[in-house]
């Protein structure tokens, strides 16, 4: 039986806060909106990409596209670390 893998675009935070931008790729024109939200609030983060179902238990991949939001050396990995402990309390 085969299963096909979700994939969203989400925004991700420095800290691991994230948020869902849908099952379609976004647009350049949606992607300078969200980037210039982020930089008006003093924000930065990540376009990226999840794949796997953010609600299951099993494994679920982001693969960082694009940074926005204000210039930033933020840590990829320190944020996805806040990510995943973020999702583990959210789904148990």
């Amino acid at each position: 039986m085969h299963t096909e893998t979700e994939t969203r675009w989400i925004v991700l935070g420095t800290d691991g806060w994230h948020v869902s931008l849908g099952r379609t790729e976004p647009s350049e024109a949606e992607i300078a909106t969200v980037s210039g939200a982020l930089a008006a609030q003093g924000l930065s983060g990540w376009l990226a990409r999840m794949q796997g179902d953010y609600y299951s238990r099993g494994k679920v991949m982001l693969e960082p596209l694009q940074r926005i939001g204000i210039s930033h050396d933020a840590d990829w990995q320190a944020a996805l670390t806040a990510f995943h402990a973020a999702r583990q309390r959210a789904t148990h």
